[in-house]
């Protein structure tokens, strides 16, 4: 059975559909901002603008309820979306980490 769909209906579950959602947003906000799919630590800086008050990416405020709808995504989907060199894969796209995993990445990062 697929884990990303729900035994009741066959739909894609909650926390896929999250996920997918997350991955959506991050990238969005990317080209948005950067022009580029996805640049060099955007992993990093979309989890800091989602966690730190006043949220604000590329230099830019950016409201709460943007800030509070990744938090909520990461909770849903249960992880987050990383570049594979951040976890030491091979890769040339993302890869999506469980919410532990990454904290560990976050916990080398800063020590």
């Amino acid at each position: 059975m697929d884990p990303d769909l729900d035994p009741t209906d066959g739909m894609l579950s909650r926390a896929a559909l999250a996920q997918e959602v997350l991955l959506c947003r991050m990238r969005l906000l990317s080209q948005t901002f950067y022009s580029a799919e996805w640049v060099e630590d955007l992993e990093f800086e979309i989890w800091d603008m989602a966690h730190v008050v006043p949220a604000r990416f590329a230099d830019k405020d950016v409201s709460e309820r943007m800030a509070k709808a990744f938090r909520d995504l990461a909770t849903l989907g249960g992880g987050w979306w990383v570049w594979p060199e951040v976890v030491g894969r091979d890769g040339d796209t993302e890869v999506f980490i469980p919410l532990e995993d990454w904290q560990q990445v976050l916990a080398k990062r800063t020590s």
